[in-house]
């Protein structure tokens, strides 16, 4: 690494710092720049002519700015007392240990509205895990908390912060506190639960497997060795030939009896893991399947460990499907059985991962990528974007999602592409191959 570049990385380790230092100071400092600007225009005020010059009126404003600032700074401090103390003596257990991405749901945290005081405002809002939602909500004297997750997971801690102001903008005060979990965050399922191709996953088509159960036509031929029924001699051969050879049974997967369900971890990967989500609790995957993740390769048949292994993928930050390989070579021993991947709408080094799998897999491997959304790419010019500020737009773009199609419909993959939040099927395997043929 060049001299430059580590200087660039430690000068920006040092400005995290000093601006997290500087964040802390101002939560402790208690006079918002309002009030200190209120602070130095009544002590000039007072002192400088209602003292000196004996000026009634500004004698008058100047005490009255004054006590204005003493009350609501001394009720903010009160308040932040109080409040911090109540924190530290009570213990606040989660109304839910499970929620959902996506809804505004209420976690059992709550503290007094502070009707009886109306001159100071608490408000709060959660720090970690980031991307929440927090609204409070008066019921009965008490301020209730309502939170609305963007992302899953399993988190360990809870971290507030919390603001106490008063109603006329000239103290504030705020602090943290740590509420313990574990909280488990799961992926919202949308109108994806009675999706219909789900229901299908666990079906497969006929083909050849050398593990397969013998299912299929006795179309091969060898000769007789000892031990080989008689019913199985092809008497025919023998008659043109004088020679014993018997049909052997061909392995065959008629339909699959196993399933075996991997997730991949990626950008835009919420939809994803709520369509592996839903395929759990229908129990669409038949009656015999296992599950992985990423980040969690190891196979499981039990549901709830499976559940966990949904809500723990959204911690994975190594190479997006690289556990793949592992999974499969713990499952495929064990017999033949349908492969469903569920992966995100965007591509990512997962691609490669699948196209080494069906490369070598028998049968067909079968793909369900989930999205929120998906929008076509703005062809606004580059000074308007630059001089209005538009809002991002929710979703995949439609030009990475067709990339992502036509890449796995050239891997014999069956790929299916739904919306989470409608159900609804945007696109499959077939669609893409056509469009990649337009496009060459």
């Amino acid at each position: 690494m060049k001299p430059a570049e580590v200087f660039q990385g430690n000068a920006g380790k040092l400005l995290v710092r000093v601006r997290r230092v500087a964040r802390r100071v101002a939560d402790l400092w208690p006079l918002t720049p309002l009030g200190m600007a209120l602070g130095v225009v009544a002590s000039v005020a007072l002192l400088r002519f209602g003292f000196e010059k004996l000026d009634l009126v500004l004698l008058v404003l100047g005490y009255g700015g004054i006590g204005i600032l003493s009350i609501s700074l001394t009720a903010v401090l009160l308040v932040g007392l109080a409040v911090r103390g109540s924190l530290r003596r009570r213990r606040f257990d989660w109304s839910s240990s499970t929620l959902e991405t996506g809804l505004a749901l209420p976690t059992g945290f709550s503290l007094p509205s502070l009707r009886w005081f109306p001159l100071v405002q608490l408000r709060w809002h959660w720090v970690t895990p980031a991307g929440a939602s927090t609204e409070q909500l008066g019921d009965g004297g008490r301020l209730r908390e309502r939170v609305s997750l963007s992302r899953r997971g399993i988190v360990s801690s809870v971290t507030r912060r919390f603001v106490i102001q008063d109603a006329f903008g000239l103290a504030r005060v705020a602090f943290r506190h740590d509420q313990p979990g574990p909280l488990h965050v799961m992926p919202h399922l949308g109108g994806i639960r009675r999706l219909p191709v789900l229901t299908s996953l666990a079906g497969g088509e006929e083909h050849p497997h050398p593990m397969g159960l013998e299912d299929g036509d006795r179309i091969e031929l060898r000769r007789y060795v000892p031990g080989d029924s008689a019913r199985f001699i092809h008497w025919k051969v023998f008659g043109r030939t004088r020679k014993l050879m018997v049909r052997v049974p061909e392995r065959a997967l008629s339909r699959a009896r196993r399933t075996v369900a991997y997730l991949v971890s990626g950008p835009h990967d919420e939809a994803a893991a709520a369509a592996a989500r839903a395929a759990i609790e229908e129990e669409v995957l038949g009656a015999n399947w296992q599950f992985g993740a990423d980040g969690y390769p190891s196979a499981t048949t039990d549901r709830d460990d499976a559940l966990h292994k949904v809500m723990a993928s959204a911690a994975f930050t190594g190479r997006s499907g690289s556990g793949l390989e592992r999974f499969l070579a713990e499952v495929d021993p064990q017999g033949p059985a349908a492969l469903v991947i569920f992966a995100p709408p965007v591509a990512g080094p997962w691609l490669d991962e699948v196209r080494r799998v069906s490369r070598r897999r028998y049968g067909r491997v079968r793909v369900v990528i989930a999205v929120d959304a998906v929008h076509s790419v703005d062809s606004e010019p580059a000074w308007r974007k630059w001089l209005l500020t538009s809002e991002q737009p929710r979703g995949v773009a439609r030009d990475e999602l067709e990339q992502v199609g036509r890449a796995l419909s050239q891997l014999r993959c069956e790929v299916v592409i739904v919306d989470r939040v409608s159900g609804r099927i945007v696109g499959d395997g077939v669609r893409f191959a056509i469009a990649g043929e337009r496009a060459a």
